[in-house]
């Protein structure tokens, strides 16, 4: 038998964050925000709000100001973004149902 255990933070409707390092916090509003591990975020039909204003919407689709980022299947799980890696990129991946990441990596700049 394997037992994994995943420790995983509360479940948050509401997170400001300075995602791409530029003195600008960011925010993450919806359904369900997950901390999983430094640097990133586990969410399900939640917004973000970048620092100049742009809105990404990671509900079925993903979307950037109302227009479809990429052609992709339902995101039924949510969302996997991890950033930090370069200061203006984040990666996107759609999320598994536990959490892990499902999918290639969607590149997006704020």
């Amino acid at each position: 038998m394997k037992y994994s255990v995943i420790k995983q933070s509360p479940v948050y409707k509401n997170l400001v964050i300075d995602i791409n390092a530029d003195g600008f916090s960011e925010r993450f509003f919806g359904e369900s925000i997950i901390l999983t591990a430094e640097n990133e975020v586990w969410v399900k039909n939640t917004e973000l709000i970048s620092g100049n204003g742009d809105k990404y919407e990671f509900g079925n689709k993903l979307k950037k100001n109302e227009m479809n980022i990429i052609h992709q299947v339902s995101a039924e799980y949510g969302y996997i973004i991890v950033y930090g890696e370069n200061n203006n990129e984040v990666l996107v991946y759609l999320a598994g149902a536990s959490g892990e990441k499902d999918s290639d990596a969607v590149s997006i700049e704020l």
